[in-house]
């Protein structure tokens, strides 16, 4: 039997979930999208993505935060093992769907950061190039001893 305080944490998750879910597909499409810019080196449309990126980051990285905490007073640890612990507190049609809601979050979480990895490595190659074509030294060179 759960407490009402229980039953509150574990509605609190719920939503959690279904929010971490709407808010990683649509960082997955603001990261492609910002991929196409990054190409485009449009600066204008990479800087309104980003505003639009940082929020969401920002969000997920909270509702992480507080499972984690649920998950302490629960006092169930913590990784994958210990949600499926507290999945495991739901009625059977309510686990199975949050069950699936979780593999379908860490998926997610899975394709925006390799699209995150991708975009970087975008950013990394335009960088190099505008230090060859600018003829500036790289960082490594900021110590070389200067001719006089």
């Amino acid at each position: 039997m759960t407490t009402a305080r229980e039953q509150q944490l574990l509605q609190v998750v719920e939503q959690d979930l279904q929010q971490d879910c709407a808010d990683y597909l649509a960082l997955r499409g603001l990261m492609q999208e910002l991929y196409q810019q990054l190409l485009k080196r449009d600066s204008r449309q990479i800087d309104l993505l980003n505003e639009q990126i940082l929020p969401l980051v920002y969000q997920a990285k909270a509702r992480a935060e507080r499972r984690s905490k649920v998950l302490a007073a629960f006092q169930l640890g913590g990784g994958n093992s210990a949600m499926q612990k507290l999945l495991g507190r739901y009625p059977q049609a309510q686990r199975n769907h949050l069950a699936h809601t979780w593999d379908q979050l860490g998926q997610l979480a899975g394709q925006c950061k390799r699209l995150n990895e991708r975009n970087g490595k975008l950013l990394a190659m335009h960088h190099e190039i505008l230090e060859q074509l600018l003829g500036e030294p790289g960082s490594a060179q900021l110590y070389a001893p200067q001719p006089y």
